[in-house]
């Protein structure tokens, strides 16, 4: 799923991104991956755990960023 369509489903005026944890892969750490709680501000629960993963091409430097949980 793409950034867009992911704060069009989970808005950051209904929901905090709580980050937990990142780390880089590549040997020139071209991708970054953070994962975050999703919670509710009506809630104060957690809805969904997800992974935001930022990849940067070395060539051209087109960055593509997407999600999964």
């Amino acid at each position: 799923m793409t950034e867009e369509q992911f704060e069009r489903d989970y808005p950051r005026d209904k929901y905090n991104y709580v980050h937990k944890s990142s780390r880089t892969k590549g040997p020139m750490g071209e991708t970054e991956i953070d994962v975050y709680e999703i919670v509710s501000k009506e809630t104060g629960k957690v809805v969904l755990t997800a992974t935001r993963t930022e990849h940067t091409q070395i060539r051209g430097l087109k960055t593509t960023t997407n999600w999964d949980w």
